[in-house]
């Protein structure tokens, strides 16, 4: 399930609290999960609807799985157009929401945009929920409309070559500090020669709009490699 193996987890006091609070009983089998990982990024990233959505014609993507801690029972786009019934959300992108249903006496997953007003029962319970998931390859060359979740999920299942690519369509987009915190993954995995090209063209071309402490961890970082950082810490300093 999990796309990063995490040694977060949930305990049974935290599920036991959040169900009190709520009023509900989470499913057995997401419980199950939580306990083996509180949440993250998943490997598959699609499922199959019996109806189009905004995401295509017959499916809907998801790109990871609410902790206990982060599950969503009052959606913030939900005001304007509440529903009717109980629902605890466990995953979101934009406006759109999957979730737990307790219209059921045992909770169906439900699918909610609430920018096209578009609700659908999507599973008849969780397990069925991820028995359809199902993995699709996103386009690369469409990355600079996708959303930062569904960039992490990508870049976490992306061999070195292709997140570089990806972080190359995506230098004038992306928002800085989660930009150079992928640059510093890859200075991490010792792929220095593969992030110092990617770090250079945001000193030379985006230099005031950087944060500076991150700057300076990643040039930290490079000077345990062979790049010569002279010319470009100059840069950086605006000299």
């Amino acid at each position: 399930m999990w796309l990063i193996t995490e040694s977060k987890k949930a305990t049974e006091e935290q599920i036991e609290q959040f169900e009190t609070q709520n009023k509900v009983r989470l499913p057995a089998s997401y419980r199950a999960l939580l306990k083996e990982q509180n949440g993250g990024f998943i490997k598959k990233n699609h499922l199959k609807t019996s109806e189009p959505t905004s995401y295509g014609i017959n499916f809907l993507e998801i790109y990871q799985i609410f902790g206990i801690d982060k599950l969503i029972t009052e959606p913030q786009a939900a005001l304007e157009n509440p529903l009717s019934g109980h629902y605890i959300y466990f995953s979101k992108d934009g406006a759109r929401y999957i979730g737990f249903d307790y219209r059921t006496e045992e909770p169906s997953i439900f699918y909610a945009d609430f920018e096209t007003l578009q609700t659908l029962t999507i599973a008849s319970d969780f397990d069925s929920f991820q028995n359809q998931l199902y993995f699709e390859p996103f386009e690369i060359h469409q990355a600079p409309s996708y959303g930062q979740a569904k960039l992490d999920q990508m870049l976490i299942q992306a061999d070195f070559k292709t997140r570089v690519e990806i972080l190359a369509l995506l230098e004038d987009e992306a928002e800085k500090t989660w930009y150079l915190t992928q640059l510093k993954k890859l200075i991490l995995a010792k792929k220095e020669e593969l992030a110092y090209p990617l770090f250079e063209n945001q000193i030379l071309y985006f230099r005031r709009k950087l944060p500076e402490v991150l700057v300076l961890e990643l040039f930290e970082l490079l000077k345990a490699s062979d790049i010569n950082l002279t010319a470009l810490q100059r840069e950086w300093k605006g000299e």
